[in-house]
């Protein structure tokens, strides 16, 4: 065999083993099983009249933010159980999960498909709601995307979903612990903050952007510094810290401590999960400003361990 035969050999063998890496076969339930991390954010449209739309979420405005960040572990059947906290408008679903359930309702061989969230959000009222939405699953079931459908709890509201596999049938979640956090981490932010009516300020909603560099130990404590920028005020830079405790379902919770120029101390609940081994996260702030609603969104990244 000539040299340049063998070069063409050797480019055919490694195109073949290209596509074998990264192809995807066709998709049955048991390419959706197992544990995933889920994030939908969004908002809702224009409603001239809070007080007559037929979800009462929304704050005196023209716009409902919308952000739920949560876990569900899918069977081999197509059912799955989970939880999410949530935000949306003046509703802060608290800081305990709320539980849901997921069914693969329609499932493709190119991996597009269906599927029905139904849960009960707490409050004076409860109220059961199910959400159908159309998803996109890729890379072997290892991600999706979502949009709605139809949204019986809030029909205004549009989001997009993203879906990142935690583990797969059979694979413990267990590993995920202290050691989880342990590294330093990267935080984006997207915030809708609420300001108060003062002499600084009229009754409106500011944009709100952070980095959070954080360096987390072992002990889960951690130190770190706020980078932000909200509405007119820019080159914000303020330090902060906590101790982050990660559950063996690899979702976490913590208190993120910041301390102001004027030297107030703010506490923010921060509920959210681990996936990809720990090197990403989602995040949600918990927190209701005194004077109104904090929407608060952030996706994490370890850069180094």
């Amino acid at each position: 065999m000539n040299r340049e035969i063998k070069f063409i050999f050797l480019l055919f063998s490694l195109c073949l083993g290209t596509a074998a890496a990264y192809g995807q076969g066709p998709c049955t339930l048991q390419t959706l099983a197992g544990t995933y991390a889920i994030s939908q954010k969004g908002s809702s449209t224009i409603i001239p009249d809070p007080s007559s739309a037929p979800a009462p979420y929304h704050w005196s405005g023209a716009l409902a933010p919308f952000v739920a960040i949560g876990e569900v572990t899918f069977g081999n059947n197509g059912v799955g159980n989970g939880f999410y906290w949530i935000r949306l408008g003046k509703l802060n679903g608290g800081l305990d999960p709320i539980p849901v359930t997921v069914t693969i309702t329609e499932l493709n061989a190119d991996c597009t498909g269906t599927w029905e969230f139904q849960s009960t959000l707490p409050g004076p009222s409860p109220s059961t709601y199910t959400i159908e939405e159309r998803f996109i699953a890729f890379d072997n079931g290892r991600e999706a995307r979502s949009i709605p459908i139809a949204s019986g709890g809030a029909p205004a509201n549009t989001w997009i979903g993203k879906l990142h596999r935690i583990s797969k049938p059979g694979e413990l979640l267990s590993t995920c612990g202290p050691q989880t956090a342990n590294g330093s981490f990267l935080m984006t932010v997207e915030n809708l903050v609420r300001m108060p009516a003062d002499q600084n300020h009229s009754d409106a909603i500011y944009s709100d952007a952070l980095l959070l560099r954080l360096d987390v130990s072992m002990s889960g404590n951690y130190t770190g510094t706020l980078y932000e920028k909200m509405g007119p005020e820019g080159n914000i830079v303020l330090p902060v810290w906590g101790t982050m405790i990660v559950s063996p379902d690899c979702s976490y919770a913590t208190d993120l401590m910041i301390q102001f120029e004027n030297g107030v101390i703010s506490a923010s609940p921060i509920r959210g999960v681990f996936f990809e081994q720990g090197k990403k996260m989602f995040g949600l702030n918990m927190r209701n400003l005194p004077w109104g609603t904090q929407y608060s969104y952030g996706e994490g990244v370890r850069i180094s361990q």
